[in-house]
């Protein structure tokens, strides 16, 4: 949650890893460290937005450079959720537009579920504030240099819509959920000493 009390992508990807973070982050309001890995990724985000200018990412059959947006600020208040967008691709030919996340990582073997959330995150705020038709998002992975394509399955946006809905409702009733399911994930939790999956 932000400084004005607005949901982040953060708090979805959280959520998602983990749905007791919201509480600890949120309402009892014990920051998480900002960690070395976050840092080098706002950096590598710069060096994205200069190189990615000057080439072409995505193409999906269109001979001609997309325009390209970065840095982009979305919100909604019908979900009290906004973000920042790294960049939004732009085919005024066909009305659409795709959100596009770039990662200072390798391509796991299989997409995570986290990426997938920020993905159909992006492209429902995308809806609500532009009038494209948003029928994919991509994520470029740095490490490897690979992109990988998202379609915005109904499914997946309504399960995101219905997690900031849930989000919201732990935060409001000041909720503790059930920690997460997978135990491993604990072993390196800031906030395990106040937890302990209790």
């Amino acid at each position: 949650m932000d400084n004005q009390g607005f949901l982040t992508i953060k708090d979805l990807m959280n959520f998602h890893y983990c749905e007791r973070l919201i509480y600890f982050e949120n309402v009892l309001r014990i920051p998480q460290a900002t960690t070395i890995k976050e840092l080098k990724g706002r950096k590598t985000h710069q060096v994205f937005t200069k190189t990615s200018k000057r080439n072409k990412i995505v193409r999906e059959g269109n001979s001609k450079k997309l325009p390209k947006k970065y840095n982009l600020h979305l919100e909604s208040k019908r979900l009290h959720f906004r973000t920042i967008l790294d960049c939004m691709i732009i085919d005024e030919e066909k009305n659409q537009a795709f959100p596009l996340q770039y990662k200072d990582m390798k391509k796991p073997e299989k997409v995570y579920k986290t990426l997938k959330m920020q993905i159909f995150a992006e492209i429902l705020l995308l809806k609500e504030n532009f009038d494209y038709g948003v029928p994919f998002g991509f994520i470029k992975f740095r490490q490897t240099g690979e992109l990988v394509k998202i379609n915005a399955s109904d499914s997946g946006l309504k399960e995101a819509e219905e997690s900031i809905y849930r989000i919201n409702d732990i935060i409001e009733h000041e909720l503790l959920p059930e920690p997460t399911e997978f135990q491993k994930r604990c072993v390196d939790c800031g906030y395990w000493k106040i937890c302990r999956r209790t």
